[in-house]
């Protein structure tokens, strides 16, 4: 993925963003639109049904709860690794309500999982996720407001 912030990005940093809040216009920048109701799927994981907002061509998109909700372990999203080369997740809880439970657990080893596999990763959340320097998700830039983005017209527009 290629895109404006890409110039002066430091290399320890990975593809994709951490959007707060996530409005329409941090979405638009990086050509994300949200999913429509008719663009819902359910797709198969490890011999499971998984209930996602979209997935078409390169991009998945799903819901913190129904990505950590079923039974599945992070291994179990390895063949939608290789399957979708960008990811968004949005409804990220603050982990100070998460920290420390199986879902926000399972969450983190699929980022893990996902940052091998080299996908881009779109994190969306209403408020700043309460995570530390050690997180997968610290390596991820943060864009907190619509002020942050570029004037003029986003992808898409």
């Amino acid at each position: 993925m290629s895109d404006a912030f890409d110039a002066g990005q430091q290399p320890e940093y990975r593809q994709g963003r951490l959007l707060i809040p996530g409005t329409a216009r941090q979405l638009g920048t990086f050509g994300l639109f949200e999913p429509a109701p008719g663009q819902r799927r359910t797709i198969d994981v490890a011999g499971r049904p998984l209930a996602v907002k979209s997935a078409e061509g390169d991009l998945l998109w799903i819901g913190f709860r129904e990505l950590t909700g079923g039974p599945a372990s992070a291994r179990d999203f390895a063949a939608l690794a290789a399957r979708f080369g960008e990811w968004v997740v949005d409804g990220i809880p603050a982990q100070a309500v998460a920290g420390g439970t199986p879902e926000w657990h399972l969450f983190l080893g699929v980022m893990d999982l996902l940052f091998a596999a080299d996908v881009t990763l779109f994190l969306v959340s209403a408020a700043l996720p309460d995570f530390g320097a050690d997180s997968p998700l610290s390596v991820l830039l943060r864009v907190e407001s619509d002020e942050e983005l570029p004037e003029g017209p986003s992808s898409g527009s």
